[in-house]
C-alpha cells in the first residue's frame, strides 16, 4: 500500500476508511478468540449491541420488527447487517475527520505496514480455525441415515452443500490442508504474500459456496476474502509484472517496522497470545471430535419407517397430507431422536432408552413434557411403540431402513471407469 510518492487526499481517505473498517471487525473477533476472556467479551459485546439496536437499527433504519441480538449459528442475521452498516458509516466519518485534520501528512505508510500485520495475523487465525474444524470433523460430517432418506427436493441448498462436502472425509482434509497452509504462510513476512494468495483462492471458493447455496456466513467469509486481498495488495504491481507483463520485479522490502521499546514489548506479547490461540483452537476443535467419537450407536440407532400408525385407537392411513401421522423416526448417535410427520416440520426430541424396562423417553429439548413409550422388537429390524405422546395415545409399527448399502454409500472409488457412472 505504501509508495515513495505522496498520497493524494482521496487515497489517504480510502486507506483510512479501509483501515478503520477492518479494525472494527478484527479487534472484536480477536478478543473473542482469547480463552476465558473471549466468553466475557462476547457476552458484553452482544449486550452492548442489544442495547443499541432500538436506536441504531429500529429508529435509525426504520426497521419495525424487534431486532434480536444473539448467536444462533448464523452470521447473516439482521443485527449483523446493522452492525456492519454502522461500521461502514463510522469508518467513513472517522476517515473523513482524520484526513481533514491531517492535511499536512504525505502518506500513511507506517500505519499501512501495521495494518497489514494485523490483517494477516487475524486472517491466519481464521484459517487455522476453519482448517482444524475440517480436520476434526466438526464442520462437515458424513451423511447420516436421516440425511440419506431425504430426497434432493427435501434438502435446503445449504443442506445439499453440506452433504456434498461431508460425504468425502478426504476432500474435507484437503480443504483443511489448504486453510492451515494459508495460515502458516501468513505468519511469516517472507511468505505472507503467498499466504494471502492461497487464502484468497480458498476464500473466493467459500464465498461463492455461501452465496450460491445460501449458507449464512456470507458477511464473514466476504470479510476474510477482503482481508486476503489487503494482504496481497502491496505486492500487486510486482505480481502483475511477473505473471502478466512478463517483466522483472524488484525485491520487496521485508524489513520489520522500526519500533521503540514499548512497541517491541507489545509485539512480543501480541505474538505470544497469537501463538497460544492456535493450540487452544486445536484443543477446542479436538474436544468436538472426541465427543463424536464417544457417541454410541445403541440397538435402536438408525432410521425407522412407519408401517402403521394409530392415534387414540384410530388407524391413520398413509396420507401425505396428514400432519399427525408419523412417517419416520430417526434415533441418532447422540441422545436425540427426530420424528418426521407425513406433512409439516420435523420434531426433535431428547432421547433415552431403558432396554430392561423396554421403554424409550422422548423429551422436548430436555425439558417437560416428557413422553414415555413402551417398545417391543418382534424382529431385529421391527419396532413397535405404544404410549402417550402429547394429548393422545399412539401405537406405531416401524421397520428399520437399510441405508448403508445405498448406491451413494456403497459405490466407492474407482480408478478405471469404462463409462460414466452418473445416477
Amino acid at each position: 500500500m505504501a509508495h515513495d510518492s505522496a498520497w493524494s487526499p482521496g487515497k489517504r481517505f480510502g486507506f483510512l476508511f479501509l483501515a478503520l473498517y477492518l479494525l472494527f471487525n478484527i479487534v472484536p473477533d480477536g478478543l473473542a478468540f482469547i480463552p476465558v476472556v473471549g466468553e466475557l467479551f462476547t457476552a458484553g459485546w452482544l449486550a452492548l449491541w442489544a442495547a443499541l439496536m432500538p436506536v441504531l437499527g429500529n429508529a435509525a433504519l426504520g426497521i419495525e420488527a424487534p431486532i434480536e441480538v444473539f448467536q444462533a449459528g448464523s452470521g447473516d442475521m439482521t443485527w449483523n447487517y446493522v452492525v456492519q452498516l454502522w461500521f461502514v458509516i463510522t469508518a467513513a466519518v472517522g476517515a473523513g475527520v482524520w484526513t481533514a485534520v491531517g492535511r499536512g501528512r504525505t502518506d500513511h505508510a507506517k500505519l499501512s505496514a501495521w495494518l497489514r500485520i494485523a490483517v494477516r495475523y487475524s486472517l491466519a487465525l481464521a484459517m487455522f480455525a476453519y482448517g482444524l474444524a475440517k480436520w476434526s470433523g466438526n464442520q462437515f460430517q458424513p451423511p447420516d441415515p436421516m440425511r440419506l432418506s431425504e430426497t434432493y427436493g427435501d434438502s435446503s441448498p445449504m443442506g445439499l452443500a453440506w452433504t456434498f462436502l461431508g460425504f468425502s472425509p478426504a476432500y474435507c482434509w484437503f480443504m483443511g490442508l489448504a486453510e492451515v497452509l494459508a495460515g502458516a504462510l501468513l505468519m511469516r513476512r517472507r511468505t505472507a504474500t503467498l499466504g494471502g494468495l492461497v487464502a484468497g483462492g480458498v476464500m473466493a471458493n467459500v464465498v461463492m459456496i455461501n452465496l450460491c447455496f445460501d449458507v449464512p456466513v456470507k458477511l464473514y467469509s466476504s470479510l476474510l476474502l477482503l482481508m486476503a486481498v489487503v494482504v496481497v495488495a502491496p505486492d500487486a504491481r510486482r505480481l502483475l509484472a511477473v505473471l502478466v507483463w512478463n517483466q522483472p520485479a524488484p525485491a520487496a522490502d521485508l524489513s520489520a517496522p522500526v519500533l521503540g521499546r514499548g512497541l517491541r514489548v507489545v509485539r512480543v506479547i501480541a505474538k505470544a497470545l497469537f501463538l497460544l490461540m492456535i493450540p487452544a483452537t486445536f484443543l477446542l476443535q479436538s474436544q468436538g471430535g472426541e465427543m463424536r467419537a464417544m457417541a454410541s450407536r445403541g440397538p435402536l440407532y438408525g432410521l425407522w419407517e412407519v408401517e402403521s400408525f394409530s392415534l387414540d385407537g384410530t388407524v391413520r392411513v398413509h396420507d401425505p397430507d396428514d400432519a399427525l401421522r408419523w412417517r419416520q423416526l430417526f434415533v441418532g448417535e447422540f441422545p436425540y431422536a427426530i420424528v418426521r410427520p407425513m406433512k409439516g416440520e420435523i420434531q426433535a426430541f431428547g432421547f433415552a432408552s431403558d432396554l430392561e424396562a423396554k421403554t424409550i423417553t422422548l423429551s422436548e429439548r430436555g425439558q417437560p413434557p416428557v413422553h414415555v413409550l413402551r417398545f417391543e422388537q418382534p424382529a431385529p429390524d421391527v419396532l413397535e411403540l405404544t404410549g402417550k405422546v402429547g394429548q393422545g395415545t399412539v401405537a406405531v409399527r416401524l421397520h428399520r431402513v437399510d441405508l448403508e448399502h445405498t448406491e451413494l454409500m456403497s459405490r466407492g472409488f474407482h480408478w478405471v471407469n469404462e463409462r460414466p457412472y452418473n445416477r
